[in-house]
């Protein structure tokens, strides 16, 4: 048996120091002020965890645990850029939750045996009786009963645990299910109605709630930018995609086989195929490249010997400049 040893508490006072020995340096930032950011400002855990986008030194055949001229004023201008970066992609991924039910929506009246009640009938027949995992949608609805912003939909029902839940109009089923299990009954819909072309959207979806799920805990997503841990071939279509943006087979494969990388990309590829609004586009464009082109660049100096972070850069780039250019004044890292 594995007994996990407890590590003890750091304190404020002894993080400093604790980097200090890890190589990092305060010239930028003086250890005065780093304790302070510590205290008031960001925690150590999701501060530290930026350090891996940088070098370390490479001794005996093997790195060790101390980073190449890394200052704590990147780890903090890396933590600002996350905190926006999280922001964006929550306001991007919930327009596309938003207009995937519109999607599905206007796929349903052109289905002449369907009525908006017969599909979720079978999905949730299917849930009700699942070998594995039954009643795991029904569930997840129950815990829901009792709020008040779902009170007026579930006032209409009888609600009983034990029952299998019947007759939910889907245009009120949509508004009561996750993410998550919106792009299940997106998949279990398209399979029904064998809409091939919608359901190869399904894999990519599968991937954006992952990274849904993570802005939306305030999970760091610029961390371990360098782990190749997907190895899974992306769909035909974000390969046309990543095509279309002048992105190399080469430069393509090495980018997605990080998961967080392959998310984003995802995400950006998906916004632009379900959303209709062009208002809401442009809105979000703006806001990229806003972004991408003015706040992440502030401090480029600091990722001037960074070629991880950079090639990054120049990644996204090349879809920004393909799929959201607002023509604005811009710089690079490059």
């Amino acid at each position: 048996m594995i007994v996990n040893e407890k590590r003890p508490m750091m304190k404020i006072s002894e993080m400093v120091p604790y980097l200090k020995n890890k190589n990092i340096k305060f010239e930028i930032i003086t250890e005065a002020e780093a304790e302070k950011y510590l205290r008031d400002n960001n925690n150590y855990y999701n501060l530290t965890s930026y350090k891996h986008n940088f070098e370390r030194y490479f001794i005996d055949g093997k790195f060790i645990d101390k980073y190449i001229n890394l200052d704590f004023a990147y780890l903090k201008d890396l933590a600002i850029i996350d905190y926006r970066v999280r922001l964006l992609l929550f306001k991007i991924i919930i327009n596309i939750e938003h207009y995937l039910k519109i999607r599905i929506l206007n796929l349903i009246e052109n289905i002449l045996e369907e009525d908006g009640y017969k599909i979720v009938n079978l999905y949730l027949e299917k849930d009700f009786n699942d070998e594995k995992f039954p009643k795991k949608v029904h569930n997840s609805i129950f815990k829901k009963v009792g709020s008040e912003y779902y009170n007026k939909i579930f006032s209409k029902y009888d609600i009983d645990k034990d029952k299998k839940l019947d007759n939910i109009p889907i245009w009120e089923f949509l508004e009561i299910i996750t993410f998550g299990e919106l792009v299940n009954f997106y998949e279990f819909f398209s399979k029904e109605y064998k809409l091939k072309n919608e359901l190869k959207n399904v894999f990519i979806l599968r991937d954006i709630v992952k990274l849904r799920n993570a802005v939306a805990h305030n999970s760091c997503v610029l961390c371990d930018l360098d782990r190749k841990d997907n190895t899974y071939n992306p769909d035909y279509k974000i390969i046309n995609y990543l095509n279309n943006c002048k992105i190399k087979k080469e430069t393509r494969d090495n980018k997605l086989s990080n998961s967080r990388i392959r998310q984003i990309t995802y995400t950006l590829y998906m916004f632009n195929e379900v959303v209709t609004s062009l208002g809401i586009k442009k809105n979000i464009a703006n806001e990229i490249n806003n972004l991408f082109y003015k706040r992440i660049i502030i401090h480029k100096e600091y990722y001037n010997n960074n070629e991880l972070l950079k090639s990054i850069y120049s990644y996204f780039d090349k879809i920004i400049q393909n799929q959201y250019n607002v023509n604005i004044d811009q710089n690079s890292l490059t």
